[in-house]
């Protein structure tokens, strides 16, 4: 169906004196406004009632200020943020902490 309305809309605006380049365009999350892809673990009943509840907390945290509702599953006292326990060492992307033998 897209494909018959993209040919469609090439053969009102081609002119032969253009020179044209091929592009392409893609397409991504589309689906009907009630379908929605589950989890493993997802009965489906809770997220027919979810598009409100998103509405109504997206407009809150919008008015308020970001984070000011989460979900419970975001609990915690500050955002996510990396650890830092198993980190590559410095000197394999900076020069100047190779270390020096003496």
């Amino acid at each position: 169906m897209l494909t018959i309305a993209a040919l469609w809309g090439l053969k009102k605006i081609y002119r032969p004196e253009f020179k044209y380049k091929k592009a392409g365009v893609m397409l991504m999350d589309l689906n009907e406004g009630k379908a929605s892809q589950a989890t493993l673990f997802d009965s489906g009943v809770s997220r027919m009632s979810s598009a409100p509840l998103m509405t109504a907390l997206d407009a809150i945290n919008k008015k308020y200020g970001r984070d000011t509702l989460r979900l419970g599953s975001a609990a915690g006292p500050q955002r996510w943020a990396a650890k830092f326990e198993s980190v590559t060492p410095h000197y394999t992307s900076d020069w100047a902490a190779l270390p020096r033998a003496k």
